[in-house]
């Protein structure tokens, strides 16, 4: 097994095993029934941009040398590391000192907030070409978190729920809310702009 797919494998794995044991761990805290919870658990930023970066691991452990593909492009792998980036960064950034939970919760936190995120910044600046990223790919990379925001802020009010605290409009308000939005906004932009010179800088 080569270098790229043994690192494609351990981030599959880890990203895989992680999912499933947090949801798992997600229908013993629950106070919801289970159709709920399951939404709740996939109303996750960082459970949604870790199975897409399973899911990319996986397909691309199976794919052929050379295959093209959606998963297999420069812009597609490098918006999927700058998702899982922010993840990582907003987690320990913000919100780290918040989780008080210790044992199994705390291991999967670190999984899902560090170590598939390292791990994937790792594959992205080893493996992916980043020279064939664009700037002008940018504003598509933002659709998926643009996204994620509507539905959470639509959906928030109907089930009296909101999955960061920094977005809970009940807690917090619009403004506030709105203006935390903004501020994502601008790190997603930074970031974005931040790999693809980047990328254009690095050897592979």
């Amino acid at each position: 097994m080569s270098g790229r797919k043994l690192l494609l494998f351990i981030i599959a794995i880890t990203a895989w095993a992680s999912l499933i044991a947090q949801l798992v761990l997600s229908f013993g805290y629950s106070t919801t029934d289970t159709t709920e919870t399951i939404v709740r658990f996939f109303s996750f930023f960082t459970v949604l941009t870790n199975t897409l970066v399973a899911i990319f691991a996986s397909v691309q452990l199976v794919s052929k040398p050379n295959q093209q593909g959606f998963f297999a492009n420069a812009n597609t792998q490098t918006a999927i590391t700058l998702y899982i980036t922010i993840v990582g960064l907003v987690f320990n950034l913000v919100l780290r000192s918040l989780w008080k939970e210790g044992g199994l919760q705390a291991l999967l936190n670190d999984l899902l907030h560090s170590v598939v995120p390292l791990l994937m910044i790792f594959y992205w600046w080893k493996y992916v070409d980043g020279k064939k990223a664009t700037y002008k790919s940018i504003p598509f990379w933002l659709i998926y978190p643009a996204v994620y925001a509507i539905y959470t802020l639509l959906r928030g009010p109907f089930a009296t729920w909101y999955p960061y605290p920094f977005i809970n409009v009940i807690e917090l308000g619009y403004p506030i809310v709105l203006r935390n939005s903004a501020i994502l906004v601008l790190v997603f932009l930074f970031f974005s702009f931040f790999f693809v010179f980047l990328g254009k800088k690095k050897p592979v």
